[in-house]
């Protein structure tokens, strides 16, 4: 179905320093980064808002997330016992060499993003509402990179959408033409995300156009987490580029993913006051309405 997409990698050189390569990866993931945040600063204003304060804390977001998401990837190869590549700390860090994590770059920048929040004295919900859709739409938009460089694809598969993947390409067992010759096909694991992405992004603009008025701050936050870990969660099944638990087919990927749903239905039950509450927080919302006692009032004796 894709095959007439044959696309080399290097979009173009530039003629210094001995030739610099640029990639369309990276042209593609910084144009969806420019989409999600043109979509999120309007969003913002609409709030009510300031969008330079927002995209000056995206900035740093994005930069915190690919830092995050570069070391969390090294860890898990480290951990599953493939890490000697990573001896030297430029190693660790180079982006360009590839591997990333989004599941950990998301948590690192939302700890950064919680920073920048506190610090300029901003609502965490209503931002988190707005970083939510970009970043599914930011995501969905750059999983296209993956394509062109012929990665994040998953088992052998005979279905008429199944895409060619190079022996280069190829990770292992794949990479034995023997058993598996270049004709052999394999899921597009990255159109996959990219569809339940993008299809998310409408979803969710479209409850925020219904309901931005009525819903509680972090309600769209909710539901974005159960959409983006959920999602995810269902996708690692056809990740076998993923580090797992042993010999299972739980990769640690689909772990933190399931935790991010699990949030996600935490954060939603929350924001609408769902929760069961504990008797100390009871007493102290009943301490909270609690009438004042009335004043004394004062006459003159005649």
């Amino acid at each position: 179905m894709l095959d007439f997409l044959q696309i080399d990698p290097v979009a173009f050189t530039i003629p210094i320093a001995g030739g610099i390569a640029v990639y369309w990866y990276g042209i593609i993931v910084t144009f969806g980064i420019v989409i999600g945040a043109w979509w999120a600063s309007r969003e913002i204003e609409r709030r009510g808002g300031d969008p330079d304060t927002f995209l000056n804390g995206f900035i740093i977001v994005v930069i915190a997330g690919y830092v995050f998401a570069r070391l969390w990837y090294v860890l898990q190869e480290v951990i599953a016992g493939r890490g000697a590549q990573y001896d030297t700390f430029l190693e660790i860090i180079n982006l360009r060499a590839g591997g990333a994590n989004i599941l950990g770059g998301f948590i690192g920048a939302a700890l950064v993003g919680l920073w920048f929040i506190r610090r300029n004295k901003l609502d965490f919900w209503m931002y988190a509402d707005v970083v939510g859709p970009a970043l599914m739409i930011a995501q969905g938009i750059g999983r296209w990179g993956n394509f062109i460089n012929q990665e994040l694809y998953g088992q052998p598969t005979t279905l008429p959408w199944g895409i060619l993947i190079d022996g280069p390409s190829r990770i292992f067992p794949y990479s034995d033409l023997t058993t598996y010759p270049l004709d052999t096909r394999f899921h597009p694991t990255f159109l996959y995300d990219s569809i339940w992405l993008l299809l998310g992004f409408f979803v969710l603009v479209y409850l925020n156009r219904r309901f931005r008025e009525t819903w509680p701050y972090g309600t769209l936050f909710g539901i974005f987490l159960i959409w983006w870990g959920g999602g995810r969660f269902v996708i690692e099944f056809f990740r076998p580029d993923q580090p797992t638990f042993g010999n299972s087919i739980i990769t640690y990927s689909m772990v933190l993913a399931l935790f991010i749903a699990a949030a996600g239905i935490w954060v939603l039950l929350s924001r609408n006051g769902k929760l069961p509450q504990s008797s100390r927080t009871r007493r102290r919302q009943q301490r909270r309405v609690r009438k004042p006692k009335p004043r004394r009032t004062t006459g003159t004796n005649e």
